[in-house]
């Protein structure tokens, strides 16, 4: 038996653009545009209860942003995409109900390294691994607005390489456990080095954790890329494959991180 904990670690306000992509490319980053044009969009990560291990997949928001805004580039980030979170909604809070520390995480999986993802990193450093793809790693040590480096400051990030797999858009996977049990995809495309993560039983029915590879359901079913791409042919091979998943009789779910229609809840397997 494993289980998938969803966990919500507050929310993100962010311009509609972000998730549901606009003509106007400049909609992304809010400027000049009114409050009828924000989200306000819950940030998940998930808790993977596993007979050889516990795994956490994404971290969400640091707990310090229940009382303060993000400072980092002069503000500006916190314009874009603005932590909203209560006292007790971070993600060592969230294991604290479960009953799980820091230190029994025997893996920590970055899907990819933007703030949201990786914000609330130091609160689980004390994890056997933290692991994330290398080509996001690489793309991560690259001068960019969307990575911010003082939240991984101090905290080693193992990189993991992808093997010819055949899963995926791409047919390139990690196994986590070398058991075809927990499986990282490269789905490429929202950033050089995103990766889904499928949760797979002994039957074949799976759950696709699928992070930014769309923002919510109406993604691949509307076949809408997310607002930040780095490169749409991949983007849009992801969330094709995406969409494949979301129609297999063995798929139990297919979650994005972003899902507002998407509750906190267990998934057995």
């Amino acid at each position: 038996m494993m289980k998938v904990h969803v966990l919500h670690t507050g929310s993100v306000r962010v311009d509609r653009a972000i998730p549901f992509r606009e003509k106007n490319p400049l909609a992304v980053t809010g400027f000049f545009r009114g409050k009828e044009k924000k989200l306000l969009l819950p940030v998940s990560c998930y808790l993977v209860d596993h007979p050889k291990g516990l795994v956490l997949f994404d971290t969400g928001w640091d707990s310090k942003y229940a009382d303060e805004k993000p400072r980092e580039m002069g503000g500006v980030l916190d314009r874009i995409s603005s932590p909203v979170l209560s006292k007790g909604d971070s993600v060592d809070r969230q294991m604290e109900k479960l009953g799980v520390k820091s230190s029994d995480l025997d893996y920590v999986v970055l899907s990819h390294m933007d703030f949201d993802h990786t914000s609330g990193l130091s609160l689980v450093k004390d994890a056997r691994h933290i692991i994330a793809s290398r080509a996001e790693i690489e793309a991560a040590d690259r001068p960019s607005f969307r990575y911010v480096p003082s939240t991984w400051k101090g905290i080693a990030i193992e990189p993991f390489d992808y093997g010819k797999g055949g899963i995926g858009p791409f047919g390139l996977s990690h196994d986590l456990f070398h058991d075809g049990s927990v499986l990282l995809v490269s789905t490429p495309g929202h950033s050089a080095g995103l990766c889904s993560m499928v949760v797979r039983n002994e039957e074949g029915d799976y759950v696709a954790l699928v992070s930014d590879v769309g923002y919510a359901a109406r993604s691949w079913r509307e076949m809408i890329l997310p607002g930040f791409t780095v490169d749409k042919q991949k983007a849009e091979a992801s969330l094709e494959w995406a969409k494949r998943c979301s129609m297999d009789t063995h798929c139990r779910e297919v979650l994005a991180n972003h899902d507002p229609d998407v509750i906190p809840h267990v998934i057995e397997l």
